[in-house]
């Protein structure tokens, strides 16, 4: 995610892959960045009905956008 709130691919690992996971409540799991937030706020990893990613300065924790489901890997 960059300074702007887009998320965005690259070959590279750098400071803006990183993500904080934050495990809500009600047992679903949110990705804010570790680096950027947007006046003061955090900015979440959140997908749109369509799958399409939404600028992380228009989203929030209690987004239902925002939250994901942890799936086992066996």
């Amino acid at each position: 995610m960059n300074k702007s709130g887009k998320l965005y691919s690259k070959r590279n690992c750098n400071e803006d892959c990183n993500f904080r996971e934050l495990i809500e409540e009600n047992n679903y799991n949110t990705y804010a960045s570790a680096k950027w937030t947007h006046n003061g706020q955090k900015m979440f990893v959140a997908l749109n009905q369509k799958g399409m990613t939404i600028r992380g300065k228009r989203t929030k924790k209690e987004s239902k956008s925002s939250h994901f489901l942890p799936m086992a890997v066996s």
